[in-house]
């Protein structure tokens, strides 16, 4: 049996002062949370029994999980970390499991990359990037194999130019490598110990991947999903309609003002006064006055400018 694991469980520093008030995996994109993107990606390949783990705001991911019929595993006191979170939830896991964080929309081959798994060992999705060296090398050989994770794990052997997407699968063997004593790393754990033993495979992926990590890649993410250059697993023009210069519209939206290539959430209002353009406003949301471009309007009508 294959089961999926979401990470929710970060505290989304890098995204403040968009997650005071919610958890980064809840941030809407195009009007619908990422974990809503993240659940449908893994049962589009088959992974109906899913579970999503939880630290910072735990409650909120706590009521997505009942709505979604999602398993919810809450760490507390303290988060337990990439890999401590997989080894505490290992009884309810099945053979395999692909992990999936939470913050990141891609097309990732879900199917291919549990098929990737060597006997007791784990797979990694690759991305090549011109800046990957920066990101962090992680490279296979031209058999697929991992052979470096960074200076984790360093080699000269591999095709330079690859990432970690952040997209993985382990065998039930793997996951049970990783010390079951608090907050882990996964990478300095299991795959630290299985790569050079040639127990880590790879898919390459040449599709979309978006890391939504910071407030200009969270503003960027929106406009990409409003263009249609990131496909998604969830079409949002079937949960809004389309307004002014293509610009996307939630339920019970009110729009009096001018809008232009915006999403606009559910119930939120621009008022007579208020233009926008390339903004994001969330769900029951007042815009404020004045002319905003580049602007995320979030929490109780604040507005986040990006440069």
């Amino acid at each position: 049996m294959h089961t999926a694991f979401l990470l929710a469980a970060g505290f989304g520093t890098r995204l403040r002062p968009l997650t005071e008030a919610r958890p980064k995996p809840l941030l809407p994109v195009c009007g619908i949370p990422m974990l809503d993107y993240a659940l449908a990606h893994v049962r589009s390949h088959g992974h109906s029994k899913v579970m999503v783990n939880a630290h910072y705001l735990w409650q909120d991911v706590a009521v997505w999980a009942e709505a979604n019929d999602v398993t919810l595993q809450v760490e507390l006191p303290i988060v337990l970390g990439t890999g401590g979170g997989l080894r505490s939830a290992l009884p309810n896991l099945g053979d395999s499991v692909v992990i999936v964080n939470a913050d990141i929309l891609s097309d990732v081959d879900l199917t291919a990359l549990v098929n990737a798994i060597p006997e007791n060992g784990a797979s990694m999705a690759l991305r090549h990037d011109a800046d990957a060296k920066n990101i962090g090398p992680v490279e296979a050989n031209d058999a697929g194999t991992v052979v470096r994770i960074t200076q984790v794990v360093p080699s000269d052997e591999g095709v330079s130019g690859t990432h970690f997407t952040g997209v993985h699968a382990m065998s039930n063997a793997a996951i049970a490598r990783i010390p079951d004593d608090g907050e882990q790393c996964v990478i300095r754990t299991s795959y630290k110990e299985m790569v050079p033993k040639h127990r880590v495979g790879s898919v390459l992926h040449a599709g979309s991947w978006v890391d939504v990590g910071k407030p200009g890649a969270y503003l960027e993410a929106n406009m990409a999903v409003l263009d249609g250059r990131v496909p998604t697993p969830i079409d949002p023009w079937t949960r809004g309609s389309k307004g002014d210069g293509g610009s996307w519209v939630g339920p019970n939206a009110r729009v009096d003002g001018k809008i232009d290539h915006s999403v606009i959430g559910a119930d939120a209002v621009v008022p007579v006064d208020a233009s926008l353009k390339n903004c994001v406003v969330w769900d029951g949301v007042t815009v404020p006055a004045g002319a905003h471009e580049n602007v995320i309007v979030y929490d109780g009508g604040s507005l986040l400018q990006i440069d």
